[in-house]
């Protein structure tokens, strides 16, 4: 998903850098306050947990937003038309990457999905598994999250420190 702005209509630059740490908080701002969500106890407790939570999630969108717009997304959604022959290659290996994370990410929830469901149907380890719908809101999000922005994130994470995002 990139957002086309006035301003910056070939997406907002970010120094290399900047944008691994937005793409490593953004990964794990999500799922904290997804967890934090999850503490039970004292209503108080709870509340400031939910609070908290919300919070933490509302800044790993934020975050999102403003990568929404940024050049690295720019060139990860662009069409193939409006992209020239060094960024279309970096894409597609960069899409490739993701893809191959994606598909291991996923297949990792499901083998945690299928064990985790063993051990509690047999009594010999409680493991937390998703059962109301909102902890599948968290699951599906979580993962639209990732689908949409981890070929950038390859990219990001592929650009040497020093190397501009445009020459």
């Amino acid at each position: 998903m990139f957002v086309r702005s006035k301003r910056y209509p070939l997406g907002r630059q970010f120094r290399p850098a900047t944008v691994r740490l937005m793409f490593a908080g953004m990964y794990l701002l999500y799922p904290a306050g997804c967890i934090m969500q999850l503490v039970t106890g004292p209503a108080q407790v709870e509340a400031a947990y939910d609070l908290a939570g919300l919070l933490v999630v509302a800044v790993s969108l934020l975050i999102f937003a403003m990568l929404a717009g940024s050049s690295l997304q720019r060139q990860s959604q662009e069409q193939e038309t409006m992209l020239d022959e060094r960024e279309l290659m970096e894409r597609n290996r960069a899409a490739y990457g993701a893809h191959s994370i994606f598909a291991a990410i996923v297949l990792l929830g499901i083998i945690y999905l299928m064990i985790g469901n063993d051990l509690v149907a047999n009594g010999k380890l409680a493991v937390w598994l998703p059962e109301t719908g909102s902890h599948w809101n968290g699951v599906f999000w979580g993962l639209l999250l990732a689908a949409l922005t981890l070929p950038s994130a390859v990219l990001a994470w592929r650009k040497s420190p020093a190397e501009p995002e445009f020459e």
